[in-house]
């Protein structure tokens, strides 16, 4: 059997009034996962678990099988693994976002958590100042993709309590003064101070980012792979290191998509010949696509029933297109969490999944995949690990 998994990231929402009560999820025109949702099991799954925070790092653990309270360790060192960042048993990493501050008359605040989206290029160019300018010795700056980057403190764990450090998400304080939330906890004050001297390097940066946020601190995690779980091998098709590195920890191959930007521009059909490539018996595909999310934290409703709608056409109708009548193929329509429009941040929730053989799939089965289709299936998973078991159960 081939499995595949589409994940939307943050594509659960709440309801919206300019949809008439709908969430975006349910007012997009998703025929492909509403077919997926009539044809085979549609439910509920909760991704994130009460104690830890809702994001894409612990929701997705969770979406590869993976409880997030045994194998979550942080954000960063997933992305670093993405990027091929070695993490020593000592070190504590970070994510750095290229950050946009602002003024408003009393203070600095987070203007764009994402400093404007700068290009791969831009981007690489103010990180290998900061490494020049603030970084070396114990605190090493390497560049990853638009605004997403990463620090390592080499052998942090010796200054600073990393699980109680206080960082913020910097999407979690958009348009908020930044004061409040500098890096709080037992050695903080190192990240404060690097924070500023970041800063100061990229104010003479016009348009774009002019400063740098650590959040996401994390050390190395020991994830069993799917080999050991399930004997299954695969890939992972994601722009993000987060993802990349989460899939790589778990077993999957990261496959590199010439053009996937881990926003709407990114190049779906790319990413699904990748999947059809990579696609094999006893195994799994992960293909991720981040736009939904991005327009979420940017509070653009039009832009994330768009960004949905291209997932369903052009990521899940491609794939039930090209595998049209497979016997041997399996597929999952899930996201990770829910990301709200309104509060432009990840939140708690469980969220919508639905799972279906390629060759139940006709013209005749109509379904709905939406948050209130889910609920009235009445079935509730109560973590990833369930939702592997049922995807991956001869029974389905």
């Amino acid at each position: 059997m081939k499995y595949v998994i589409v994940q939307g990231d943050g594509m659960a929402d709440r309801s919206q009034e300019e949809l008439s009560g709908l969430t975006p999820l349910a007012a997009a025109d998703t025929p492909n996962m509403d077919a997926l949702a009539g044809a085979g099991e549609i439910g509920l799954v909760e991704t994130i678990p009460s104690q830890l925070p809702p994001g894409s790092s612990v929701g997705n653990i969770s979406l590869m099988g993976l409880n997030p309270e045994e194998h979550f360790t942080g954000r960063a060192p997933l992305e670093a693994r993405g990027q091929g960042v070695k993490i020593g048993p000592d070190d504590v990493a970070f994510r750095c976002n290229l950050v946009k501050f602002g003024e408003n008359g009393r203070g600095r605040t987070m203007a764009d958590y994402s400093g404007g989206h700068p290009s791969d290029p831009a981007a690489e160019a103010m990180i290998d100042e900061l490494k020049e300018k603030v970084g070396g010795g114990k605190f090493r700056f390497y560049s990853g993709v638009s605004y997403r980057h990463l620090m390592v403190w080499k052998d942090g764990r010796n200054e600073l309590d990393w699980k109680r450090a206080d960082l913020t998400p910097p999407h979690d304080i958009s348009g908020q003064a930044v004061a409040e939330y500098l890096p709080g906890g037992a050695g903080s004050n190192s990240l404060s101070k690097l924070q500023e001297q970041g800063r100061k390097v990229l104010s003479d940066y016009s348009g774009g980012p002019n400063g740098i946020w650590f959040w996401g601190a994390g050390v190395r995690p020991d994830i069993p792979t799917f080999k050991q779980r399930y004997g299954l091998e695969g890939t992972v098709i994601s722009a993000v290191d987060l993802i990349k590195g989460i899939g790589s920890y778990a077993g999957l191959d990261p496959v590199d998509v010439e053009g996937a930007t881990g926003f709407i521009d990114t190049n779906y059909e790319g990413k699904v010949q990748a999947a059809l490539d990579g696609l094999s018996e006893d195994g799994l595909v992960f293909i991720h696509i981040e736009a939904p999310d991005e327009a979420s934290h940017m509070g653009e409703l039009e832009t994330k029933l768009e960004a949905i709608e291209k997932v369903d056409e052009l990521v899940v109708g491609s794939l039930l297109s090209s595998l049209s009548g497979d016997p041997d193929t399996r597929i999952m329509a899930v996201t990770d969490h829910v990301t709200g429009l309104k509060s432009g941040t990840h939140e708690r929730g469980a969220v919508p999944f639905a799972v279906s053989e390629i060759a139940s799939l006709n013209d005749q089965v109509s379904g709905n995949f939406s948050e209130s289709a889910a609920r009235k299936s009445g079935r509730e998973i109560s973590g990833g690990p369930e939702l592997f078991d049922l995807f991956l159960s001869e029974g389905l």
